[in-house]
Order: C-alpha cells, then sequence, then structure tokens
C-alpha cells in the first residue's frame, strides 16, 4: 500500500471517528441526588400556591419572592407574601432583591445605588444585615436569600459585597438562619466571598429578549458557568428558568425585528398547536423550538419542558452542583415530570 493510500486511509479513520465520538443529544439521565427549590412570587402567588401544593412532593424548599427597598431605603415587605407559610416542613426562604419602589409607586430594578448606598461603610454593612436578620425573623423564615443585580462591574463594591456575606453568615448562624446568595452569569466568581453561604449561579437567559432566537440555556453555557464556580465553596446551586421566547421578524441576530416577549410552555404550545408547527428538540440545549408565519410576518419560538429541565438537572449535578432553583411557580410550566 503506497503512502497517498495510507494517508486517505488514515483521514477516512480520523473522520470516522470524530464522528463517533461527537457528543450525545444533552438528555435527562441518573445524577448525583440535588435538592430542588423553587420561587412564589408576590404578583402571581395564588398560582404559585396552587402549583406548589399540586407538586409539593417534588420540592426541598420554598422562597418567597421578594422584600425589597422604598424610597427611603428601607427594606419593603410585599403584602401579597404576608402569612404566607406553604404546608409542609419544607424550608422557607425570605428573597432580598435591589429592586426600589418610588412614590408613584414606580420601581427602580436592580438599583446598584441602593447597594453601594447599603454597603458603602463597615457600619452600614452591619445595620444592613441587623436589618436583614429582623425582617427575616418577623416573618418566620427559615432562611434568607440576596439576590443583588448589576453590581458585578464594579470591583470596589464587589469587595464590600464579599464582606457584607461574611458578616451576614455570622450573624445568621445566631439566629439560627440559612443563607443563600443568588449570583449573576456575570459576576466575579474568585472573590474572598464567605465559606458559610449557599451560591447559586443563574443559568438562564442565554438567549431573550436582549438578542435573537436560541435556548434560555445550552451545554457550553452551562459548562462555562460550572467551570466558572470552581473558586465558589462547596455548597453550590444552580438556578434554570422555565418557559421560553418569541421573536418577530428576527434578522441581524436579533438586532432587527418586531417584538419579543418572554412565553410560559403552555403558551408556546397553544401556538405551535395553533399554526401546526413542526417541533424540534435541539440536542445542545434539550429546549424545543419551532418557527411560524402570520400574515407578513414570520415568528421563532424556544422555550423548555420538563424533558430539557430534567437535561440541565443533570449536567449540573454531574458537575458537582447539588442544589437546583427552578424560576417560578405559577408560570404555567409543567412541573410534574421533573425528576430530582
Amino acid at each position: 500500500m503506497n503512502h497517498a493510500v495510507l494517508a486517505l486511509a488514515a483521514a477516512g479513520f480520523l473522520l470516522l471517528s470524530s464522528g463517533c465520538s461527537a457528543e450525545k443529544p444533552l438528555a435527562g439521565g441518573s445524577h448525583p441526588p440535588v435538592t430542588l427549590s423553587s420561587w412564589v412570587v408576590s404578583w402571581d402567588r395564588d398560582r404559585g400556591i396552587k402549583e406548589y401544593e399540586e407538586t409539593a412532593g417534588l420540592w426541598d424548599g420554598i422562597s418567597l419572592f421578594a422584600a425589597d427597598f422604598d424610597e427611603k431605603g428601607n427594606l419593603h415587605f410585599p403584602k401579597e407574601l404576608e402569612n404566607l407559610r406553604p404546608k409542609g416542613q419544607i424550608p422557607l426562604y425570605l428573597t432580598i432583591v435591589n429592586d426600589r419602589i418610588l412614590s408613584g409607586g414606580k420601581t427602580v430594578e436592580k438599583d446598584r445605588e441602593i447597594v453601594a448606598e447599603k454597603l458603602k461603610t463597615e457600619e452600614s454593612r452591619y445595620r444592613h444585615v441587623k436589618d436583614i436578620i429582623a425582617l427575616a425573623k418577623e416573618k418566620q423564615v427559615d432562611g434568607i436569600e440576596v439576590d443583588y443585580e448589576k453590581i458585578g462591574q464594579d470591583r470596589e463594591l464587589m469587595n464590600r459585597f464579599c464582606d457584607f456575606t461574611r458578616m451576614l453568615d455570622l450573624e445568621a448562624r445566631a439566629a439560627h438562619l440559612k443563607v443563600r446568595i443568588i449570583l449573576e452569569p456575570s459576576m466575579p466568581m474568585d472573590l474572598p466571598y464567605s465559606e458559610g453561604p449557599e451560591y447559586v449561579v443563574m443559568m438562564y437567559n442565554l438567549y431573550g429578549t436582549h438578542s435573537g432566537p436560541g435556548p434560555k440555556a445550552d451545554r457550553k453555557f452551562i459548562e462555562k458557568m460550572l467551570k466558572k464556580m470552581e473558586s465558589l465553596s462547596r455548597r453550590k446551586g444552580a438556578a434554570f428558568s422555565t418557559g421560553g421566547c418569541l421573536w418577530q421578524d428576527s434578522h441581524f441576530f436579533g438586532l432587527l425585528g418586531g417584538k419579543k416577549k418572554y412565553i410560559t410552555e403552555n403558551e408556546a404550545i397553544r401556538l405551535a398547536e395553533a399554526h401546526h408547527a413542526a417541533v424540534e428538540r435541539d440536542p445542545e440545549s434539550a429546549a424545543l423550538h419551532f418557527s411560524y408565519k402570520e400574515g407578513v410576518s414570520s415568528y421563532d419560538v424556544w422555550y423548555g419542558d420538563k424533558e430539557t429541565m430534567n437535561a440541565w438537572i443533570t449536567l449540573a449535578a454531574k458537575h458537582g452542583v447539588t442544589h437546583v432553583g427552578l424560576w417560578r411557580l405559577g408560570a404555567g410550566q409543567d412541573m410534574g415530570g421533573v425528576r430530582k
């Protein structure tokens, strides 16, 4: 056999080998056990509680979403969540977000300035911790969940935030309260956070109203986040989002086009049925997607179902994640087939 034939044979072998070693479609399967939690939100309390009661055996914890701040910078707890204690003996967390309600009812979402104000000095950080502990005790919850967003690009503020996590952990332990810190994907994770709390990283909105069509998460994105999380404490969690998104006439990676909006799984199913659309499952994200035309416009829809959630949970659990949060209860998602 001459050298040319040998080279051709070798190239063919490599091609076949690479084809055989291609990654399998992302899917659910056996994995190390995880605890599973979700959120009941103030604006959808009744549906959230109803869905919790229908799937109560699935959950290891529930979070009340959410306490925020009033115009004067005081913690504000929504009246819709007052005296709410889901049935069962699972831990109940209070989520605190950096939204600020101004006079007239206007809300500043993800307000970096209120976080900077509360964490400015050691004394102000201590007062803020004390206020959080007092609110948690008043509402008789078992844990505190801090979800401060759009602060990750300010390194000095992040250093103060790390100090705040240490203060909060110490004071919460003394008050017999659990602590969970929610981190955006863009936040630095190699900083000196407290070792005590559980850290949950948002692994969603890879695609959405800010982009063109695609899944809320995929294999590459989740693995990138898992790698980034390696420097965090051993108590690591991932948060995934149910539902999906609709794009109208999306062009140039979503920079041009019509309306974009988040939709629920049930809404996506109804759209597919109404337009007799062929629904396909993406192998790299396990998400479902379809397209249809209405009038002169074309629409793209991507969304997740129970198999999507199971695939994401399986991937995270195999990489050391011990807790998963699913956003959210009452959002029209079929939680019945989700597996821990």
